[in-house]
């Protein structure tokens, strides 16, 4: 089924993308079939929580794949897809698998991948550095970065055995599984995701591939339940479910780059911006330029060309008036990256000219931005690595949830910049661009 939605959309500029992004973008996903899966019966309490349509689309063949034990195969999977860039950045891809337990075998063979026994260092906190321009009058917010650890242990061969064996016999195989992949991390499983779990297990034979699957597809759909979906199908071998959110409920989390953003700013009204990828703690994982620029854009709402000046008392009056109304929603780390990257746009004359000529005459037309189209992608059964060391060649390590759970707790919270942050191989598949100012002029 093509991917359909009621919202406005394009095909990505992939030329675009990738000399925006230096980088490769991946062909086209290998997934292009469930293969010879046949739908087998049962599973009534999913078929429920998803509708027909969805299960029989997407959720009901990868649960027979996973009950026939079907490992190791590029079945189609939810964005981005079974193909990754491959340790190294030469360009190259390969394959995570398509199931849950694909995924959890993969890490497995990664530095802190699953099964954390938790001794070794997680992440260290320091002070970030102040923003070398920062002309306002609004104090500048004073950020921590928390930076992912460069080298962890790896799980022992024993180790897997046993907790395979444990799964296999357990009463309760949803919570040993969730914390297989996240160990550091409070339960986000709900009693009700228990329940539907023995339920399926009354109806199918039980095996790890059928565990890890049901486990994953339980917590994705509890998650996302609170968001609408507007839109689903399959484009370039991936499967997509699009969702609205609030761009107040996006937790910005990386320091951005000005002439990203003001890239972003542009390619907002000429073409579009993908979704962005939010995880299960409401953290923006892709889409940190698109996300700073759409809060850059509502804050120049109201002002006037003659106004960008650093040394305006109307802009440190209209930058009072949004940060009244709108700190609470930004958050520290969106309050400070847009204020920062604004006076930089400004203190530079080619940029400032871009602001006034092309982009300030476009918000006299267009309304503020309130939703962005999101793609959820559920951390704790991702694998995630830090950036330098994967693209370097070096080893891969995987970046622990407890970090974004760490995040969520504290706002004050920002990703490191220099290759030190998570890296979550989404950058090299394409996703439709979407028509962000028509959206927020729907009702």
């Amino acid at each position: 089924m093509e991917f359909k939605t009621d919202l406005p959309f394009r095909e990505p500029d992939g030329g675009f993308y990738a000399d925006l992004k230096h980088i490769v973008v991946v062909d086209h996903q290998p997934g292009v079939s469930f293969g010879d899966a046949v739908l087998v019966p049962g599973f009534s309490a999913l078929r429920e929580e998803v509708g027909n349509d969805r299960f029989d689309l997407f959720y009901g063949p990868r649960l027979s794949l996973a009950g026939r034990g079907d490992l190791g195969h590029d079945f189609l999977a939810r964005f981005p897809g079974t193909h990754v860039p491959l340790l190294g950045n030469r360009g190259h891809v390969y394959s995570l698998g398509s199931l849950a337990i694909d995924r959890f075998l993969r890490a497995s063979a990664w530095q802190g991948g699953v099964l954390s026994d938790g001794t070794d260092e997680i992440f260290s906190i320091e002070e970030t550095p102040r923003a070398h321009l920062w002309p306002w009058r609004y104090p500048e917010p004073a950020l921590s970065t928390i930076i992912p650890a460069a080298e962890r242990k790896l799980v022992s061969e024993a180790r897997l055995q046993t907790f395979s064996d444990d799964v296999l016999s357990s009463g309760d195989p949803i919570k040993l599984i969730e914390t297989a992949w996240s160990p550091h991390t409070r339960s986000r499983h709900e009693v009700a995701q228990g329940d539907q779990m023995r339920q399926c297990l009354q109806e199918h034979k039980r095996n790890l591939p059928l565990l890890f699957e049901l486990e994953d597809t339980l917590a994705h759909l509890y998650w996302t339940r609170e968001h609408p979906c507007v839109g689903q199908g399959f484009y370039r071998g991936c499967y997509l479910e699009l969702y609205l959110m609030e761009l107040s409920e996006i937790r910005n989390t990386e320091i951005a780059q000005t002439g990203r953003v003001l890239q972003e700013l542009c390619t907002l009204i000429e073409r579009g911006f993908a979704p962005v990828v939010v995880n299960e703690y409401g953290a923006n994982v892709d889409g940190t330029h698109r996300q700073t620029a759409s809060w850059l854009w509502n804050l120049l709402h109201g002002l006037t060309v003659q106004d960008l000046h650093l040394d305006s008392s109307t802009i440190h009056e209209h930058i009072a008036r949004f940060m009244n109304a709108y700190k609470e929603q930004m958050g520290p780390v969106t309050v400070r990256e847009v204020l920062r990257i604004f006076a930089e746009l400004i203190d530079d004359p080619v940029s400032c000219i871009v602001l006034a000529q092309k982009i300030l005459p476009m918000t006299h037309v267009h309304p503020q931005i309130r939703q962005l189209p999101v793609l959820f992608l559920r951390e704790a059964s991702w694998p995630t690595v830090r950036y330098r060391e994967y693209l370097g060649g070096e080893r891969a390590v995987r970046v622990d949830p407890l970090i974004y759970e760490r995040m969520e707790a504290n706002p004050s919270l920002v990703l490191p910049a220099h290759g030190q942050g998570p890296y979550h191989l989404t950058d090299r598949e394409l996703v439709y661009w979407f028509d962000v100012l028509s959206i927020n002029r729907m009702p």
